[in-house]
Order: structure tokens, then sequence, then C-alpha cells
């Protein structure tokens, strides 16, 4: 929630033709001139976003009040989002957390409002633990043809550790499953190094956002190619487990 209470969520909603990338790529994958992967903003259409009321039930029983702590905008510069208010009923920027009945609705009411006698306020819900460790198979289209490099292993911000392997694009084990002749995987494999050749990781290729910045990444789940394998091989992950 910015300083105006409100709750920017949908921004530069865009539809894309053919026109865009898809007949650029299509040319460069049939011979012609390499395509620079660039969103052409000829074949661009941007959307009017429209809003209504948002209508909640929980198991087909009506819940009203959540429209006192806030309502769907469509604010200037064509974004959609949140405005909230000061209801009384919880902090703006924060959903209600209680209910009461009130003939055939749920209407939402203050923590303050809740009667002791129910003991809701004193409730916990557990944590969720770390669940079992991912791990993938060691035979079948896992092994054959297999990986050419590894296996890496890097710490995320989560504090998981995440094994990987380098494989040649199409011998990963997710194609395995088709019965491709030698001459469709080498034509796949070939526009998969054009790609890597001609497509480096620091450009723009859809236009950047008009407001506002995107997201990063986890620095871990960038990783650099072994030499040798920095055109062609795709880095799939084997293993993931807390520590």
């Amino acid at each position: 929630m910015d300083s105006q209470g409100r709750a920017l969520l949908v921004q530069d909603v865009t539809y894309y033709s053919k026109a865009a990338l898809y007949n650029a790529f299509k040319a460069w994958r049939n011979g012609g001139p390499a395509c620079s992967g660039r969103f052409d903003e000829t074949g661009a259409w941007k959307s009017n976003l429209t809003t209504r009321t948002t209508r909640y039930d929980q198991a087909g029983k009506k819940m009203t009040g959540v429209e006192r702590l806030f309502d769907t905008r469509v604010f200037e510069g064509n974004v959609w989002g949140l405005e909230w208010f000061n209801s009384g009923i919880s902090p703006r920027g924060l959903f209600p957390q209680y209910f009461k009945h009130v003939g055939e609705d749920r209407v939402a009411v203050a923590a303050a409002d809740v009667p002791a006698e129910t003991q809701l306020p004193a409730q916990e819900f557990k944590l969720a633990g770390r669940g079992a460790p991912y791990t993938s198979p060691t035979t079948g289209a896992w092994s054959r043809p297999g990986p050419k490099g590894g296996p890496f292993t890097v710490k995320l911000a989560d504090g998981s550790l995440v094994t990987y392997s380098w494989y040649r694009f199409v011998d990963q084990p997710s194609f395995q499953q088709y019965d491709w002749i030698a001459e469709k995987k080498a034509a796949l494999q070939a526009l998969v190094e054009n790609i890597h050749a001609h497509w480096p990781i620091d450009r723009d290729y859809m236009a950047p956002p008009s407001r506002g910045a995107l997201v990063t990444l986890d620095p871990a789940l960038l990783v650099t190619p072994p030499k040798g394998l920095e055109v062609g091989y795709v880095p799939i992950v084997t293993r993931q487990s807390s520590q």
C-alpha cells in the first residue's frame, strides 16, 4: 500500500499479435535474418482496464463488510488495484480476520468485537514444516543420454540446497518421452544454440514497466555454464533439500 492508501496490482496489460515477435522468429527459424527477440510495439495493443466491487462468499454464505475496508479501482495511468479505507475493522492494508453470523450473511468485525468466550483471538495456526527433499530419479531419461556437466550445488536465499546438472538442450529428461527422429532433434538443437548465441540475458525483450521496478531474483538462481557448455546447454535441477 502506498502513501495514498492504494495497492497497485495490475498495470501495462498488453496483447500481442504475431507481428510482435512470432513472424520475425519464424522467419529466422526458416533461414532468414537473426531475430533480436525484442517485442515489436507495432504488434501490441493495450487494454483499457475496468472494475467493479468484488463479491465474496464462503461455502455459499455471503460475506459482507469487506467493502468497508477496500474496494477495487482503476487508477490514473490505466492501473488496477485496491483503495483502502479507514474502517475501524482492521488497519489499512490488512484484510479482516474475523466474521460473525448476521442472518444468512457473514459480516466482517474488528478483533476487539470478538467475544472472549470464543477464544478465537488466542488461536494460532500451526506453521508449515519443511517438506521431504525433492530428488529426481537416477535412471531412465535422467541418465540416458544424461548430463554433460555436474552435479553442482547452490544455496538459495530460503536456506535450501539445490543440486543441478547441465544437459544438452535436446537431451534434457523431459524430451526423452518423444520419439523424435535425428533430423528433428538436430533442427531444434541448432535453433536453441542460435538463441543462446544471439539473445543475451542483459537485454530488454519486453517493454519495461511504465512505473515501479521489476522484482529481483535470488542471485543463486542465475548460474554460469561450465566452459564449453555456454551455448546449447541448460541447467536441470535434480534435487532440492533443506540442508
